[in-house]
Order: C-alpha cells, then sequence, then structure tokens
C-alpha cells in the first residue's frame, strides 16, 4: 500500500528527515457506524475488488484494497464476505486519480531543499460499487474521495483534521466509501432489519 503514493518517493530518497503527513478530506464521509441500521441475520455476500490507477488495473493494490473492504464490511455488522452460497455480490472499484509527473516534480524540489518548501499533492479517488443480485441485476453506486499529502514545510489544508501515513488514510478512505455506500442502500430499503434479500428493481 505504500507504492500507491509513488509521488512521495522522490522525497523519501533525498532526506530521510522529511516525513510525510496525509490528510482524509473531511468532505466526502457522509455516514458513520452509528448510522448503518442493525440486522436480525448477516448477510453473506461474494466481495470483488479492483484497484486502478488513472483508469488503468494496478493488482499489486487489489489485496490491500479487499482487506479494507472486508474489514469494514465486518464491522458494520450487516454484511460477511464470503464466497460459499452468497446471497449476492459486491464489486468494489477503486480509481486513483493522480497526475504522478506533477507530484514527482513537487516532491522533488521539496526534497531539494531539505523541506524548506514543502510541497501539497493531491489524490482523488472514483469509488464504484455495484451491488448484484442473484438473478445478475445490478445497482451501481459511484463515490469520491480525496487524500491531500503534505511534505516538508507545508501548512495543513484542513484545520482539526489529524495527520496520518499515506496507508492508514487510504484504509479511512474505503472505509468510510463503503458507510456511505451501506446506508445509502439501506435508505433504498437494501440490506435492511427484513432479512429477505431484496431483489435490484429495473
Amino acid at each position: 500500500m505504500k507504492k500507491l503514493l509513488l509521488t512521495l518517493v522522490p522525497v523519501v530518497v533525498l532526506s530521510g528527515c522529511i516525513s510525510p503527513k496525509t490528510y482524509v478530506d473531511p468532505s466526502f464521509s457522509k455516514a458513520s457506524y452509528q448510522d448503518v441500521k442493525s440486522v436480525q441475520k448477516k448477510y453473506s455476500s461474494n466481495v470483488i475488488v479492483e484497484f486502478q490507477r488513472n483508469g488503468e488495473v494496478f493488482e499489486k493494490a487489489h489485496q490491500e484494497v479487499r482487506n479494507h473492504v472486508e474489514r469494514t464490511l465486518r464491522a458494520t455488522g450487516v454484511i460477511i464476505p464470503s464466497s460459499e452460497n452468497p446471497e449476492f455480490s459486491l464489486k468494489i472499484v477503486v480509481n486513483n486519480l493522480a497526475d504522478l509527473g506533477a507530484a514527482a516534480a513537487k516532491g522533488f524540489g521539496t526534497g531539494l531543499t531539505f523541506g524548506a518548501a514543502g510541497s501539497l499533492v493531491t489524490d482523488y479517488y472514483e469509488v464504484s460499487i455495484t451491488y448484484i443480485d442473484n438473478s445478475g441485476k445490478e445497482l451501481t453506486k459511484k463515490y469520491k474521495h480525496a487524500l491531500h499529502t503534505t511534505i516538508g514545510n507545508k501548512k495543513a489544508p484542513f484545520e482539526n483534521v489529524n495527520p496520518t501515513s499515506p496507508a492508514d488514510a487510504f484504509g479511512s478512505v474505503v472505509e468510510q466509501v463503503i458507510l456511505n455506500f451501506i446506508t445509502d442502500m439501506q435508505n433504498n430499503g437494501l440490506l435492511t432489519l427484513a432479512r429477505k434479500v431484496q431483489p435490484v428493481h429495473s
């Protein structure tokens, strides 16, 4: 997961004393675990994940994404990831949108000044989550998110948001998107208290 934010590599190479600080954009989180409605019995779901960088599949990150997705699903108390007799499938595609060239140049400049100049790099994410019932009908919801990483002497992009590592910040992005999805589905009458798995209406 550390390699997902390649923009940080030049700085780390040039100066080990410059540590990146990553901030999870607070404007995209719409739900918390407290907003998730409990169910009588957890649903079982096959989970399919894919990570992309600027629309190109990046398989090395698939397992990291899966770990975050499955951990969050279990924590909601609504869904248990399972490939054995699943009641439906969830396909999660995470696309990292980043200008790697420009970001690397910023990092290189910061490294040359040993952090005095400072720089800010933003990684945008587009996430699509598709609910597929056993008849094959699909319902897709799309979400956006962002991470902001400061390197060197750069002011934090937000007040009252604690910085973390790039890896932990990415995990928070996935977690928040999954929570948004679960609450949206429940507001649509799916994944609710009723044990019956509702079909997707076309």
